[in-house]
């Protein structure tokens, strides 16, 4: 069975007793729990930290902080950074979370200061990768930024190169609604990465802006039938990967609307496995 977690977004990392009602009221199998570690609400931190016993044994996984990581070396950023992350790493432990998730990048760079921004940022996340190993936290990076934000600071290919440079035990994650801003082709995305993929971010948009609209929604840029040709390659060529739903808090998430999700996709994980 796929493992699905429910990110904190939906619940615009604020109303975890409603988050608890949905996970533990989905009667199929267990839900689990995406934690963003990070957020400018003055209590986010006093909030997030009551949840380790509220939402205690409930399937857990971590979103590493929404700061830039692709810092200047000895900078004042750098510092806020590397605190940022290792307070991550405490919840990571404290929710038993069995993987962190890190955004390559946040902010737009000039373009041509790219290449080497994408070399510091390979830098950073080779030496972060030596520090979750010590304390035994598994790794993944996740596909970001869009043409309208002007953040793309890795593209398909580089993408896809990043993965040959990292060591073979940091897994992918996938964005979906990244990779439809950019047009990505996600069918041979995840065909080309197979199980490297360890985990996957599930909404849809507009095409243009990250809304976060979720995976189904019947005015997402990717139709029905598109989004279950993605369901389907996830299947076949990562089927151990987690799946998050990762959805914009607002009157589009509802309880039912995402039980109906996991449920959709559930049947078509079960019809490829049955022929494999």
């Amino acid at each position: 069975m796929k493992k699905f977690y429910i990110s904190t977004y939906n619940i615009a990392f604020d109303d975890y007793d409603l988050m608890k009602k949905w996970v533990r009221e989905f009667p199929d199998f267990p839900l689990g729990v995406e934690y963003a570690t990070s957020w400018t609400a003055k209590d986010f931190h006093e909030k997030l930290a009551r949840q380790v016993e509220n939402l205690k044994g409930i399937p857990a996984t971590i979103h590493s902080p929404f700061i830039e990581i692709c810092t200047v070396p000895g900078s004042p950023e750098e510092k806020t950074m590397e605190a940022a992350f290792y307070k991550a790493c405490e919840y990571y432990h404290a929710f038993h979370a069995t993987s962190m998730v890190f955004h390559t990048n946040e902010s737009s760079f000039p373009q041509e200061e790219r290449a080497a921004k994408r070399e510091r940022t390979l830098e950073v996340l080779l030496r972060w990768n030596e520090r979750l190993k010590k304390q035994g936290i598994a790794m993944t990076v996740e596909n970001v930024g869009f043409p309208r934000k002007d953040n793309v600071l890795f593209d398909n290919s580089q993408f896809l190169h990043l993965f040959d440079q990292l060591p073979p035990e940091v897994g992918c994650l996938i964005d979906i609604g990244h990779a439809i801003l950019n047009r990505w082709d996600i069918v041979s995305l995840i065909r080309t990465l197979g199980p490297r993929i360890r985990g996957y971010h599930l909404n849809n948009n507009d095409g243009i802006a990250d809304v976060h609209y979720p995976q189904y929604d019947p005015e997402g840029y990717y139709t029905a039938e598109q989004v279950d040709e993605v369901i389907r390659a996830i299947a076949r060529y990562s089927p151990e990967a987690d799946l998050c739903l990762e959805y914009a808090p607002g009157k589009r998430v509802l309880q039912e609307g995402m039980y109906a999700d996991i449920r959709r996709i559930v049947h078509i994980t079960e019809e490829i496995a049955s022929v494999r």
